[in-house]
This record gives C-alpha cells, structure tokens and sequence, in this order.
C-alpha cells in the first residue's frame, strides 16, 4: 500500500508528508520487554467501552486487548477517559468515577481502582501504587486543561508515565491533553490496538484498488465539504446525493431549484465538482422523488417527484424530509455494478432526521451488497445507526461512528491525535534515494542535534553513510537543507523519536551497522544490537 515517493516540491525530504504521519508506532509493534515495569498511561474511548459485550462486538474486543496485553506485559497500566454530561445522564455506569471503574472490572476481570481529582500519579504514595492493579482516573472533561491542550495538566497527566497508549480513535481530529500535549511527556507514543485497526480503514476509504466504487453523500453545507467531495469525485466511479447536498448538485446541473434550497457562495465548487466528473466520464446521481411534509398540517407525508417538487410545490408548504421509494430501487439496481460503497452523511433532508424511512431502507440495501463480496463502509451516526439489527453480519462492515474523521482526512487535513503519536518505520525510506551507495556501512548518531558532528563525520569519511536521529523537526529540515546545499550523498536526518522507532527503521536498511553514538538517550542502550559499539556523548 504504501511506497516510497519523493515529493518534487521539497528536495530536501524523501517522505511524502500529506500522508508521513499516518504511519504510526503501534502497540503491536513495540518491543514487549520494554513494557514491563514501566507506568503505561492508555487514553480510552468511552464511547466503544460502553457498547454490549457480543460477539460481533469487535472495537470493545480490541479496546479490553489493549489494556490485558499491558497488564500481561507487567506494566503498570492507569486509564483515562471522557465523556459529556449527556451520555452520563442517560447512562448509570458513567454516574460516578467508581460506577465505571466497577464496570471495567468485570469487563476486564481485573480489579480497577477509581482516583478522583486531577490525574496525576505523583499524588500516590509508592506503597498504594504498587498494590493497584489498574488505576482509572476521573472524568477528563472535569478539567479545563483538558479541552485547552493546557501543558501544564499534559504534563501531570504524563507525570510518572514511560509509556503513552492512545486507544480513542474518535478523539483524532481534536487537539487534546489526552490525546496531543500529553506525547511530549512520554519517551513513547504507541496506537492501541483499536486505534491501529481504525486507522487502517479509514486508509481504505481512499484506497483505489477496488474497482468500480460509488459514494453515497448526503447532509449539507457543500461549501465546507468541498475539497472533500472533490476528492470523491476523482476517486470514485459514480457518485449519488442525497440530503441537502443534492439540492446544489441539480442546481450545477442546470434543474431549475428554489432559492432557499440553495447554497449560493458554493456554486463554483460544484461546477468544479461537476467538471471532475465530467472529465472522467462517471455518473452523478440524484434522487428522482422526496417524501415530503406539509407545514400547514405536520402529520400530511406525501411522494413527490423531485422536479415536480422543487417547480412549485414548496410555495405550497411542502418540505422534503427524505428520499422516495423510486430513489431507493434506483440505488438498489445500482449496487450490483460496484465492489466499494461508501456512504457518508444522512439520506434525510432535515436537520433532526426525525424521518428515517430512507436512511433504514437504505441500510437494507446495503446489508444485501455486503453479502455479495461487496465492501461497505459506513460513515458517520445515520449509516452505522441505519444498519444496526438488520443482521448479525455488523463484522462486514467497516464503520465510522463519528463522521468528522473522515471529512477532515477526506479534506487532506492533518488529524492531531494520529500526528503526535510516534512515527513507525520503515515507512516510504528509499534508501537509494537517500544515499548514493546504500551498501555503505551506517554511522548512526541518536540526537543529531544540528548535524556538526555528522557533518563533519561524513567529509571524512566518505566510504560510509552517516544518518542522524533526531525528534526536533526544525533541526532536521535544517540538517536536510545544507546536506541538500552540500550536494552530500553520504549523509541524512530524520525527524523521530528513536527510543521507540531506532531497531524498525535500521532493520530496512540493506547495508551493515557499524557505530551508533548517543547523546543524552541513555534508556534506548539496552535496545540495541550486542554488536554495536556505543559511545555516549
């Protein structure tokens, strides 16, 4: 899937960065000894912890794997988590610090302990903590320097912790203590393994080697979700609007609409849209019939043809509320000529999408599609609530609860939670790029630094490679514009955190290890190879 590229634009970096901070150090992937003994702090989806334990219940599976692998390793595993006052209203296990800490209980089979205050494990004495198995800590959302991204509460919420563990896939578009400040605190930031599958499919959204696809789109506000859409239109082999969405669509294409069912700063986007598709020859749908409501008498539903509607109905107090049964068999008849559908946003044309007849029957159609070999990813409440119950075959699908996600992803947009997590390699290195002669022996210098020394290492020694590990990114776009400048083939840097990626990104390279100097790292000694002589600077 992913491969080596060299972004043009940038002589001075060999890694596609629109997509670079994808690959991320998992849980899976860190070295097991490295976990015992130490304090692992692991940020959960409260969300996920609260859906019935079943079998097809895979994202609570993972989540409570996440957890019993730490505590198996031997580390000492504390939890944090938030959640809103309206699902603590509605729901008895999130009452209380200790109600949920109960819960994790018997989920986990480990007694979990409940810490009120402000998270932070210096305000335990040693005794009490070595008598814990799992601590779990109050509410997040309790603390504004949660939402702020405050540093001074990231770095209580790290203090003591080796090891961070994010698990809250849903929290990755927003920038969090959590989820962000705390990975400057910690020597390692690894995705749980929940996070790691959800990141894997939300990389199949635009994954193009199922062919043909069709994307079902619906919601509003086009303006805002243009780049997005624009995305889907050159990615895609058909495209079908629903919701308020389609309403621009017909507009675009010259269907006489009415003025308040138009977004009007948006018209050039959707021209564009329109062009996309037009020069690759795909199709672009819209619905053929509404169910529609009265005003003047809120219980009168009647099926109007989307152009009679949209001609002179609305002057008469009729408003569509949801697709009609004739837009239903038309995408019906559709999904037998696709391997990818995605649906994104709600079939209803009202905000409160009191009126789900279309986003039900919808689901329907999709749960047949699923089982005949076709791949169904669902986006965003409406999809996933649409499909729920229709069958016990929920395994088929991939789904995304929370829809923001993906439009920012879809948008090109860097998402927070997954670009503070440790970077995972080997990921898009090309080595013959990097250095002329790859089969050199490898000088490696942890903590580069501004390169002087490697500088000066590589002018004397130009029958070796010399590369330098480095976290802060600025030094390193530095080093990598005098070596670009140098004209220096034997020399490189890479912005990471070598305590966590150092034996994933030397494993790729296809020469020897022949010295490796560090500079203040002195935990990352006992990871590496017997052979390797270390001098500490």
């Amino acid at each position: 899937m992913y491969h080596s590229i060299c972004i043009s634009s940038d002589k001075h970096s060999c890694v596609d960065r629109s997509t670079s901070y994808l690959h991320v150090q998992t849980l899976r992937n860190f070295p097991i000894e490295k976990i015992c003994g130490e304090v692992v702090l692991v940020r959960l989806d409260s969300v996920i912890l609260l859906d019935d334990l079943g079998s097809c219940n895979l994202p609570l599976k993972r989540t409570l794997s996440t957890v019993k692998y730490l505590y198996k390793a031997g580390a000492k595993v504390l939890l944090v988590t938030s959640w809103d006052p309206v699902l603590q209203s509605v729901t008895p296990v999130l009452k209380s610090t200790e109600s949920l800490a109960d819960y994790l209980s018997s989920l986990l089979q480990v007694k979990v302990i409940p810490v009120n205050g402000v998270p932070c494990l210096t305000s335990f004495k040693k005794e009490e903590w070595v008598q814990n198995d799992i601590i779990l800590f109050e509410n997040l959302l309790n603390f504004k320097g949660e939402n702020a991204n405050c540093n001074d509460f990231s770095q209580k919420l790290a203090s003591g912790a080796a090891v961070y563990v994010n698990d809250s896939f849903s929290m990755s578009h927003k920038i969090r203590a959590s989820t962000v400040g705390i990975t400057r605190f910690c020597y390692a930031s690894l995705a749980g393994f929940q996070f790691e599958e959800e990141l894997m499919q939300l990389l199949k959204i635009t994954d193009t080697t199922r062919h043909p696809s069709i994307a079902i789109i619906g919601g509003s506000n086009f303006l805002r979700k243009a780049t997005a859409l624009h995305l889907l239109a050159s990615q895609c082999d058909g495209l079908f609007f629903v919701g308020r969405l389609s309403f621009q669509i017909m507009n675009g294409l010259g269907i006489t609409v009415p003025s308040c069912l138009i977004e009007r700063n948006a018209t050039k986007e959707v021209l564009q849209l329109i062009q996309i598709a037009h020069n690759r020859n795909i199709p672009i749908y819209y619905p053929t019939d509404l169910w529609c409501l009265n005003s003047n008498n809120n219980e009168a539903l009647e099926i109007f043809d989307s152009t009679e509607l949209l001609s002179g109905l609305i002057a008469l107090g009729w408003t569509p509320v949801d697709i009609g049964p004739s837009t239903l068999e038309r995408i019906s008849s559709l999904m037998a000529s696709y391997k990818k559908i995605l649906w994104i946003g709600p079939t209803s044309y009202d905000a409160t999408e009191e009126f789900r007849v279309g986003a039900t029957q919808l689901g329907q159609i999709l749960d047949k599609a699923s089982h005949n070999s076709c791949d169904v990813i669902l986006v965003g409440s409406a999809a996933c609530k649409a499909v729920k119950g229709i069958s016990d075959s929920s395994s088929q699908y991939t789904t995304f609860e929370n829809g923001s996600i993906v439009w920012e992803f879809l948008k090109g947009r860097i998402l927070p939670g997954i670009a503070a997590l440790d970077k995972s390699y080997p990921y898009k290195i090309s080595w013959d790029d990097v250095f002329s002669d790859p089969e050199q022996p490898l000088f490696v210098d942890i903590g580069s630094g501004n390169g002087l020394f490697l500088f000066q290492m590589a002018r004397n020694w130009e029958g070796s490679n010399f590369l330098g590990l480095e976290m802060n990114g600025k030094l390193v776009i530095r080093c990598l514009q005098e070596v670009a400048s140098a004209g220096k083939r034997n020399l490189y840097f890479i912005s990471t955190n070598a305590t966590s990626t150092f034996r994933s990104i030397i494993s790729s390279y296809p020469g020897q290890l022949t010295l490796v100097t560090i500079q203040m790292l002195h935990y990352l000694v006992d990871s590496l190879p017997s052979t390797v002589m270390v001098s500490s600077l």
